[in-house]
């Protein structure tokens, strides 16, 4: 099994005020993952949505998690804090635990996030079934609970929403924009 580095939160963001939310016992299904930023700052969450958390906590982040903070708190000021969301809710990077990958109250925890929230960042990539994962048909059953929402996309030029793993951005390139996402890659 490969080791896992742990990455630090981003320097900017307020660390003592980060919220994960699990449903259940235990940490096997996280909901959200609320990260605040430091300083004066405009008062909007965006929200983003990717495929699945990571083992992302208060304590610790991950690569991608890590780049949103930096790349949010450098060009969008706009944004005082980002709610991390996930079409699947088990937390598994190797998608290759038993069980079902989406707990029915995190299921409602998004809904209601997403109800709650008009601004949203798509990066869970091109989409491909992953074992338990039916990321495409998860995807296509999300998208009408984004309709009337400001929906966007890592600018690089695709028609799908990219990671920030892209080769494109590699978690290390911050003059990426926003686009709107129209889900024409669904």
């Amino acid at each position: 099994m490969k080791t896992r580095i742990p990455v630090p939160h981003y320097a900017e963001v307020e660390h003592e005020s980060i919220r994960p939310e699990f449903s259940g016992s235990g940490n096997e299904h996280r909901a959200t993952l609320r990260i605040p930023f430091k300083g004066a700052r405009g008062n909007k969450t965006l929200c983003i949505i990717g495929q699945n958390p990571s083992a992302a906590s208060k304590q610790i982040a991950d690569k991608t998690i890590h780049y949103l903070e930096k790349l949010v708190h450098l060009n969008f000021p706009e944004y005082g804090e980002l709610l991390i969301l996930n079409l699947y809710s088990r937390v598994d990077t190797a998608k290759d635990k038993l069980g079902s990958p989406l707990d029915t109250g995190c299921a409602s925890l998004f809904e209601l996030a997403i109800s709650e929230h008009s601004d949203f960042l798509v990066v869970y990539g091109k989409l491909k079934n992953q074992r338990a994962y039916k990321f495409l048909e998860r995807a296509r059953a999300v998208y009408p609970l984004l309709r009337g929402k400001n929906v966007m996309k890592l600018d690089i030029g695709t028609p799908y929403a990219p990671h920030p793993g892209n080769s494109k951005i590699l978690y290390s390139n911050f003059n990426v924009g926003m686009a709107a996402y129209d889900f024409s890659d669904l």
